[in-house]
């Protein structure tokens, strides 16, 4: 019998937010190996606001766009009635389907997964759980909400009780699985550790020569680090930017993307318009590969505090381009295991604003280094993260759920 899976996702084709673009990467890579796909989302509220037919098929993936609302994602409220309408109508079709293949969702939005395992086991249907972000420890652990207030309380029994029901847990970093083992020995046997992935043919080293960003991200000559992506909860951008306060000599610092914590970033600078500083919103998908290798090296910020909470995704782009990294991260989370096990850059407190100037100059000064590193993150990334690696291991797992 041909496997089969839904996948519950609320971000998906055509949307390019980076959930969405590895799902979409993910599911196809699936149904090359075989799989047959069908995916539950909701109409598209990032890169995109179009609504998007009842059902339609993308790259062999069967996706059906329940109803919901598609508000812009900059409205708060907006973002809360689109997970509130896309939740309810999960709600209800998974607990009218007749259908029986397994399950799989995620952490985002939270309450979805929450309630799709309830669902699941009251209709007798496997269910993989896989956990991006964790709420509501890691905003405990941000101080942006009270552990005792009795709301958060519910919510982490909730949690940790749809974690019981699941079948299959899939943590994406050794942090998280750690954390969750810690919390609760008796999900030990089935939480496992699988990394996120990337794409490995929209993603791959360009050389610099045959790069038409290069000159668009810095003049002639300059040594180019480059911060990507969302500037979020996770991340501690008032430190980076103490650091491109103090630019050192020859070096351009760019930042690609947007977020709650970019004004973090640019009030730690001491003049409104600084050369050495370029900033451009997020970037198209089929430009993303030039962006990421018109950089020397990539930064990566998770705050202190809350390894095993998030790991984020952007380090397996910067991998697949063959870059160095320099992690300003805490020393036990995913991030760090990763930098330290490939030998792909260098770690750093998330806070350390003069290490990174001077990580900065060191690579700067060193190219022989920063090849090397370069050369240890695409090795680590065709050995390890590649999309069609990590699609074998969750058909290993589908193989195995029993």
């Amino acid at each position: 019998m041909k496997k089969k899976i839904l996948l519950i996702s609320q971000v998906f084709y055509p949307d390019e937010v980076s959930t969405a673009s590895l799902f979409t990467d993910m599911c196809s890579s699936l149904v090359r190996k075989g799989v047959d796909v069908e995916v539950w989302a909701g109409h598209p509220s990032y890169t995109s606001l179009s609504r998007q037919p009842r059902r339609t098929i993308y790259n062999g993936i069967l996706v059906r766009y329940l109803p919901s609302s598609n508000f812009h994602k900059g409205s708060l409220a907006g973002r809360f009635l689109n997970i509130l309408t896309f939740t309810i109508s999960v709600f209800f079709r998974l607990l009218l389907s007749n259908d029986r293949s397994p399950v799989w969702t995620h952490t985002t939005p939270p309450f979805t997964g929450i309630a799709a395992s309830w669902i699941c086991r009251l209709r007798n249907r496997k269910f993989v759980y896989i956990l991006l972000d964790i709420f509501p420890e890691g905003l405990i652990r941000l101080g942006r909400v009270s552990g005792k207030n009795p709301f958060v309380r519910i919510w982490n029994w909730l949690f940790f009780r749809s974690l019981r029901r699941s079948d299959r847990i899939i943590a994406i970093g050794r942090d998280m699985r750690d954390w969750i083992v810690k919390c609760d020995n008796m999900l030990k046997e089935k939480t496992l550790y699988i990394p996120h992935w990337h794409d490995e043919e929209t993603i791959f080293p360009v050389p610099k020569e045959e790069n038409n960003l290069v000159g668009v991200y810095g003049p002639s000559g300059r040594f180019i680090v480059q911060y990507s992506g969302n500037m979020g909860l996770w991340n501690d951008m008032s430190a980076i930017g103490k650091a491109v306060n103090i630019t050192p000599e020859n070096v351009s610092f760019v930042f690609v993307g947007g977020g709650m914590r970019k004004e973090e970033l640019t009030s730690e600078f001491n003049r409104p318009e600084r050369p050495e500083v370029i900033m451009f919103p997020f970037i198209e998908k089929n430009r993303f590969n030039l962006s990421v290798n018109a950089a020397d090296v990539h930064l990566v910020s998770l705050r202190e505090g809350v390894e095993g909470m998030a790991v984020p995704c952007k380090i397996y782009g910067i991998l697949a381009a063959g870059k160095p990294v320099i992690g300003m991260v805490p020393e036990n989370s995913e991030i760090a295991y990763v930098i330290r096990d490939e030998k792909c850059g260098i770690i750093l407190k998330p806070d350390d604003s003069e290490g990174l100037v001077k990580a900065v100059e060191m690579l700067r000064d060193n190219k022989s280094l920063c090849d090397e590193m370069g050369k240890n993150s695409r090795k680590a990334f065709e050995n390890k993260y590649k999309v069609s690696i990590i699609a074998a291991k969750y058909i290993d797992l589908l193989d195995n759920l029993n």
